[in-house]
C-alpha cells in the first residue's frame, strides 16, 4: 500500500457571506453594499490565482513533537493543503497600493478558499483509512494540540519543498502562509472517524471560521434533568434554545449583557474573556459561565443561574374582567399584543363585547436579543424561519391556554386582532427584515394585514380571521397606533402625549387631525437589559428602592429573595443615589462605589447584587433619549410642556414606575407630574377596542393618516436636548 497520497484535482470556491462575515461586514453595516460590490469584482480573479495542492502521508510521531497523551512512535497521518502564494501576493500588493478594503477582502477570500478544501480532504482521508484498515482517533493542530515544531516535521517528512515548492521559516510557519497542516492520530477502530476541525482549545471564541464537534450536555433545572447534544460550531446557549430551554439573551448572544449565565457542575469549561467581565474569581472557580460564549471541550453537566426569566410578571390592560354567561356567547374574539419582551391576550365575547379572560407570557424570541435591532439582525443572518416559528408557537400555545382556562373550544373563536411593532409583524408574517435595519428603513407592509388562522399561524385548528393592525413607519408600528386608538386620540380636542416606555421607547403627541410620532433609541435598560444585575419582572426582582444614609431598603416582586434588579428597581436606585448625592450631576458615582458598585442585597447563594457605574450610564443614556424625544416633539408641535392636557404612560414599566422619581432624574418634565396617567398595556387595549367597535378600521386609518413620523437620529434639536438631558439635578 502507498505511504504518500498526493491530492490531485482539488477545487476551491468562495462564499461571499462567509468572507464578509469574516471581516465583520453584515447586511446592516453602512459599508455592506460597497464591500459586497468589491468582493464581486475581485472574487473570480482570486479564484483563478489559487494553486490548490494537498498531500497525505502515513507515519509516526517523532520524539521532539510527542505530547503527554500521544508519545513517540504513535501512528499518524500527516496532512497538508495549500492554495499557493499568488493569493497572498495579491493581498500584499493591494495593501502596498493603499487599497486597504481590497487587501482585507483578498486576505479573507484566500482564507475562505483554503478552508473550502476541507470536505475534499476529509473524503480522501476516508478512502486512505479504508485502504489501510484504520480509523481516526483525533485531529491535532499546532499550537493548541501539538508543538509548532510539528509543522517542520511534516514539511520534512512530506518533502513539501520538493513536491510543491512550499518552504518553512525558522518560526515553523509555512510559506506560502495560506497553507494548512494537521496530524491525525490513527486507531485500529475502522469505524471511528473523528477528523473534524476542532476549535475548542483555541482562545479566539469569536473567530468567524470557528468549528466545534458536538458534545453531550446534562441540564439540571430545578428538579428536572435533561440532555442535549451540541452540534458542531454551536454554543451552549444556541443548543439550549434549540432544545426548548428558555435562557435570557438580552444582547442576542454576543457576550455583552451577562444574562445567560449557567453553572458548570461537572466537566471542564474554558473561561472566556467575556466571563471575566461578569464573574468574580470566586464565581468563576464555582463554575459560572456565559452560555453564549461557552464552546465545551468535553461533555458537561450544568445548572441554570438564578436570574431565570421564564416567569415574567406581565401587564395586560389592567381592566377588570366583566361577568358574562360564557354559554350565551355565540362566538368569541381574541385581542393580542405582541410585545418585544412579552405577549398578552384578551378573550372577548362576540355578542356582549365583554372581556372574559386574559393570559400573558414571555415572547420566546427574546432568546435572540432584547430589542428589535437584535431580532432584525438575527433574521438577516439566516434565522428568519426560526424567529417565525417561535412567535407562531408562542401564539398557538397562548390561544390554547386561553381557550382551556376559559373552558371554550378554540374553534368558536371567529376573529383575532393583533397589535405589535413593525418588526414583530414582519417576523410573524415571515417577511424579510433586510430593509428594516438599514436606511431608508423601508417596511414590506404596515397596512392592515388580513388572513386566515392557517395562513398566518400555520395551523388549521381554528377558522378565525386574523387581522394585524396598521403602523405608521418601521419604528412607529401597530402597537403605537393601537395605543393612540385606546387613548382615543382620533376624538381628542386637546393636545395629549403618549409615551410607551417598553423595550423600544416610542412616543406620539397630538390630537385629532394632527399627530407627531417618534421612536427613541432608549434600549432595553428600562426592562433590566444591559444592567449588570438586571432581570425581567420575575419573582425576586428588586422593584423598589429607598436609600437612607447609604443604607438601602428594597422590595422585591412577590417578596421573594432577591435575584436581580428589574427596570423600576433600577430607576428608583438611580433616583435615590442622585438624591443622596452618591451620583453627581454628570452621572459619576461616589468614589467609594465607583469601582465595585453600590450594594443592594444578596442572593440566596451569597452573591452580592450591586448597582454599578455602568448601570448609571445605561440609564443615563436611556432617560436622556426619552426626555430629548419628548422635548423634540414638543418643539416640533409648537407647544410647551405645561400646555399638554394629558400624558399617557404606557407599558408595564410605565405602569409601575414611580413617577416622582422619574421626574427627579429628568426623564420627564416636571410640568407633567400632575397630569400623568398610567394606562398599562395600551397596545392590547387598542386591539380590544378595535374588536368592540364597529368603526375600528375607519378610526385607525384616521390616526395613521393624521400621523407623521419625526426622525430623531438626524434632528439637530434632538441632539442638543439629548446632551442637556444627560445631566442630573435641577433643570
Amino acid at each position: 500500500m502507498d505511504k504518500f497520497y498526493e491530492l490531485h484535482g482539488l477545487k476551491v470556491k468562495s462564499d461571499r457571506k462567509k468572507v464578509l462575515d469574516a471581516i465583520d461586514c453584515y447586511p446592516d453595516s453602512p459599508v455592506y453594499e460597497e464591500m459586497a460590490e468589491e468582493y464581486d469584482l475581485i472574487c473570480d480573479e482570486m479564484v483563478s490565482l489559487a494553486e490548490p495542492v494537498g498531500i497525505l502521508g502515513f507515519g509516526s510521531l517523532l520524539k521532539e513533537i510527542e505530547t503527554e497523551e500521544y508519545r513517540e512512535g504513535t501512528q499518524v497521518i500527516y496532512a497538508v493543503t495549500s492554495v499557493g502564494g499568488q493569493l497572498s501576493k495579491r493581498s500584499t500588493q493591494a495593501f502596498l497600493e493603499g487599497d486597504y478594503v481590497k487587501g482585507m477582502l483578498c486576505d479573507a477570500i484566500a482564507d475562505d478558499l483554503l478552508f473550502s478544501m476541507e470536505d475534499q480532504l476529509m473524503a480522501q482521508l476516508k478512502e486512505c483509512c479504508a485502504e489501510h484498515h484504520t480509523g481516526i482517533l483525533r485531529r491535532l493542530e499546532a499550537p493548541q494540540d501539538i508543538p509548532m515544531e510539528s509543522q517542520r516535521v511534516a514539511w520534512e517528512y512530506l518533502e513539501l519543498k520538493k513536491r510543491f515548492g512550499i518552504d518553512i521559516s525558522e518560526g515553523y510557519m509555512m510559506d506560502p502562509v495560506k497553507t494548512s497542516c494537521q496530524i491525525f492520530i490513527l486507531t485500529e477502530d475502522e469505524d471511528m472517524f473523528r477528523a473534524e476541525h476542532d476549535c475548542r482549545k483555541c482562545s479566539n471564541v469569536n473567530c468567524k471560521f470557528r468549528n466545534i464537534p458536538g458534545a453531550e450536555i446534562t441540564v439540571r433545572k430545578g428538579n428536572e434533568t435533561g440532555r442535549i447534544y451540541l452540534n458542531r460550531g454551536e454554543s451552549l446557549m444556541d443548543g439550549l434554545i434549540r432544545e426548548g430551554y428558555y435562557i435570557s439573551a438580552v444582547c442576542g448572544g454576543k457576550g455583552r449583557c451577562g444574562k445567560c449565565s449557567i453553572r458548570v457542575l461537572v466537566g471542564d469549561a474554558p473561561i472566556s474573556y467575556e466571563d471575566g467581565k461578569f464573574f468574580s474569581e470566586k464565581e468563576l472557580s464555582e463554575g459560572w459561565r456565559l452560555s453564549c460564549m461557552l464552546y465545551p471541550k468535553e461533555d458537561l453537566e450544568i445548572s441554570f443561574g438564578l436570574k431565570d426569566e421564564s416567569e415574567f410578571e406581565i401587564l395586560s390592560d389592567e381592566v377588570p374582567k366583566e361577568e358574562a354567561d360564557m354559554d350565551s356567547e355565540s362566538a368569541y374574539e381574541i385581542a393580542v399584543d405582541i410585545g418585544t419582551t412579552t405577549i398578552a391576550m384578551e378573550l372577548l365575547g362576540s355578542d356582549s363585547g365583554k372581556k372574559l379572560h386574559t393570559v400573558t407570557f414571555i415572547n420566546s424570541q427574546r432568546l435572540y436579543g432584547a430589542d428589535v435591532i437584535s431580532r432584525i439582525q438575527a433574521s438577516v443572518e439566516g434565522k428568519k424561519e426560526e424567529l417565525r416559528n417561535h412567535i407562531r408557537t408562542d401564539l398557538l400555545c397562548g390561544f390554547r391556554k386561553l381557550a382551556e382556562e376559559a373552558k371554550i373550544p378554540l374553534s368558536k373563536v371567529k376573529r383575532i386582532a393583533i397589535a405589535g411593532n413593525t418588526t414583530m409583524g414582519h417576523l410573524l408574517m415571515g417577511y424579510p427584515c433586510d430593509t428594516l435595519g438599514v436606511f431608508p428603513f423601508t417596511p414590506v407592509n404596515i397596512d392592515f394585514i388580513r388572513g386566515s388562522f392557517e395562513e398566518i399561524l400555520g395551523s388549521s385548528e381554528c377558522r378565525a380571521e386574523v387581522v394585524l393592525l396598521p403602523g405608521i413607519s418601521t419604528f412607529v408600528g401597530g402597537d403605537i397606533v393601537s395605543g393612540l386608538y385606546a387613548c382615543e386620540f382620533e376624538n381628542e380636542e386637546e393636545v395629549c402625549l403618549l409615551v410607551d416606555l417598553g423595550t423600544n421607547g416610542e412616543m406620539a403627541i397630538g390630537r385629532k387631525g394632527k399627530i407627531l410620532a417618534a421612536s427613541t433609541a432608549a434600549g432595553p435598560a428600562f426592562e433590566g437589559g444591559n444592567i449588570t444585575w438586571g432581570t425581567g419582572s420575575v419573582a425576586g426582582a428588586i422593584c423598589s428602592v429607598e436609600i437612607h444614609q447609604e443604607k438601602p431598603e428594597i422590595k422585591t416582586i412577590r417578596n421573594m429573595p432577591p435575584v436581580g434588579i428589574c427596570g423600576t428597581g433600577a430607576i428608583e436606585t438611580l433616583s435615590e443615589l442622585v438624591r443622596e448625592e452618591l451620583v453627581d450631576a454628570m452621572g459619576l458615582m461616589d468614589e467609594e462605589y465607583f469601582d465595585q458598585g453600590f450594594p443592594l442585597g444578596t442572593t440566596e447563594d451569597g452573591r452580592e447584587i450591586v448597582f454599578t457605574q455602568q448601570d448609571v450610564r445605561e440609564l443615563q443614556l436611556a432617560k436622556a433619549a426619552v426626555r430629548a424625544g419628548v422635548e423634540t416633539l414638543l418643539i416640533r408641535y409648537g407647544i410647551e410642556a405645561r400646555q399638554i392636557s394629558k400624558v399617557y404612560l404606557a407599558g408595564g414599566f410605565g405602569y409601575k414606575l414611580d413617577q416622582k422619581k422619574a421626574v427627579q432624574i429628568g426623564m420627564l418634565p416636571e410640568e407633567f407630574l400632575d397630569r400623568i396617567c398610567a394606562v398599562g398595556n395600551s397596545s392590547l387595549a387598542g386591539a380590544v377596542r378595535f374588536l368592540q367597535q364597529d368603526n375600528g378600521e375607519e378610526a385607525l386609518r384616521k390616526i395613521v393618516q393624521a400621523a407623521k413620523e419625526i426622525g430623531l437620529s438626524t434632528d439637530q434639536d434632538f441632539n442638543e436636548f439629548y446632551m442637556n438631558a444627560m445631566l442630573f439635578g435641577e433643570e
